[in-house]
């Protein structure tokens, strides 16, 4: 049997002659351009300051540095913290009993003779001073603290919850950065390889080594292997701009690289001891709202105490021998027991939208830990599957497939198809362990309590 041209390790056709030889004579400068010649340890010198401007080289970011500049710059955990803050302020003024008012007044001025001559108490109006105060009756500044309280504490949780969903995903962003990256080197080093397949068989075809139409059948594989390199480049640029947005490093999102290697997969780890998932941050928030909106419907309901206002006023009446008089008045609002009850049932459908809130999140959350868990067990056998079964496989039979090419024994069709075979079976993997590490963390994710937080 006639000797194939030679291919290479990842099943690139190839000239029979050294392809580093023939490749360093077609890329060699000119003996004009060689003339100068640096000192070698300026010339490293020169390498290593050209490094970090090279294009497509990004500063490695792990896992740990990104969490921390999620945490400082992410929108939404920065969106929570307002809120928080603002429920506090809801806190003081729900505190706050009903101001005092004062009212000053002057009667009894004649357009003919005005005020009357003389000091201010020879003066002919009739002057007032009165100080005004509401009782609150049925205790609603309790109720107002009670509730406002309970949005405060809704608000914290809130702010718990959302970290943690951010850092979920901030996982997912980071891993899939990771794995554009694995993908863009694999359709780069295919998109290589198939050019230097080629170029040797634009040689093997001068020679008459090969056939025109094995020669076309691997340009078509290069002009393709060109395009997945752009797509896989493109998706790469959108990992980093996701993950970019997401850390709050919108200025160059070209410059971030995920450095963490993949988490190992394994038997997760079983739920702690005495875990409940009622004490998850986002079930205790919808718990503080069910006792906010408790809260509010006691205090509509608590309006039937009607308040009474209370006042004292001192009078001054040029004319009264008494000169300054004390009186005071007391005020109720005359409202029927039926006054508020739009408002009472208002609160009262409030409330029960909370509590049938509360159990449906109650029983997705239970039902996500089951979930969960069981994705992530899938997900790790499958990354073994990959890393212990199919790549080892996929690379042995493109070995096989190259050596039976070299000799003769098989057609470049069936070449080509082992290439394809073992690039599918390697994004397979990339993805199969891309799977894994979210679910890893959507599974810590739901396993997080407020006391392993910070505040």
């Amino acid at each position: 049997m006639n000797a194939k041209p030679s291919v290479s390790m990842h099943g690139a056709v190839v000239s029979s002659r050294c392809p580093a030889r023939s490749a360093g004579r077609a890329g060699a400068l000119p003996a004009r351009a060689t003339a100068v010649r640096l000192p070698r340890r300026s010339a490293c010198l020169a390498l290593l300051l050209a490094l970090p401007w090279l294009p497509g080289r990004a500063p490695a970011m792990t896992l740990a540095e990104a969490e921390a500049a999620l945490h400082g710059n992410n929108a939404d955990i920065l969106a929570a913290r307002i809120e928080l803050r603002g429920a506090e302020g809801d806190l003081f003024d729900a505190a706050r009993r009903p101001a005092a008012e004062l009212s000053v007044g002057s009667s009894k001025i004649s357009r003919q003779e005005g005020v009357g001559g003389g000091r201010w108490k020879d003066k002919r109006v009739d002057s007032t001073l009165g100080v005004e105060w509401t009782w609150e009756r049925g205790g609603k500044r309790r109720l107002r603290v009670e509730g406002a309280r309970a949005r405060g504490d809704a608000a914290r949780l809130d702010l718990l919850d959302q970290r943690s969903a951010q850092v979920l995903a901030l996982h997912e962003a980071y891993f899939g950065l990771k794995a554009a990256q694995q993908a863009l080197q694999m359709a780069e080093d295919n998109r290589d390889e198939a050019a230097r397949a080629l170029a040797a068989a634009e040689r093997a075809l001068a020679t008459g080594a090969i056939a025109p139409i094995e020669r076309n059948r691997l340009a078509v594989e290069a002009m393709k292997a060109e395009a997945e390199a752009r797509g896989q480049r493109l998706e790469w640029q959108d990992a980093q701009i996701g993950l970019a947005l997401l850390i709050g490093h919108v200025d160059a999102p070209e410059r971030l690289q995920a450095e963490d290697p993949w988490p190992a997969a394994g038997t997760p780890a079983p739920l702690p001891d005495g875990f409940d998932p009622a004490l998850r941050a986002d079930l205790q928030a919808v718990a503080a709202r069910v006792r906010a909106a408790d809260a509010e419907r006691r205090l509509v309901r608590s309006q039937g105490r009607r308040d009474v206002q209370l006042g004292l006023e001192l009078e001054r009446e040029p004319d009264d021998i008494g000169g300054v008089t004390l009186g005071f008045s007391v005020s109720v609002p005359l409202v029927g027991a039926r006054h508020y009850r739009g408002q009472v049932q208002r609160a009262e459908a409030d409330y029960d939208a909370a509590v049938l809130a509360q159990r449906e999140a109650d029983r997705q959350v239970r039902a996500q830990v089951r979930q969960a868990g069981g994705q992530l067990e899938a997900a790790g056998l499958q990354v073994q599957h990959y890393e212990q079964r199919i790549a080892p496989a996929a690379r042995q039979a493109l070995d096989g497939m190259e050596l039976a090419y070299r000799r003769g024994a098989a057609s470049l069709t069936d070449l080509l198809d082992a290439r394809r075979t073992w690039r599918e079976a390697e994004h397979e993997r990339v993805q199969a362990q891309l799977e894994h590490a979210v679910a890893r963390a959507r599974w810590q994710a739901l396993l997080t309590l407020p006391s392993l937080q910070g505040s």
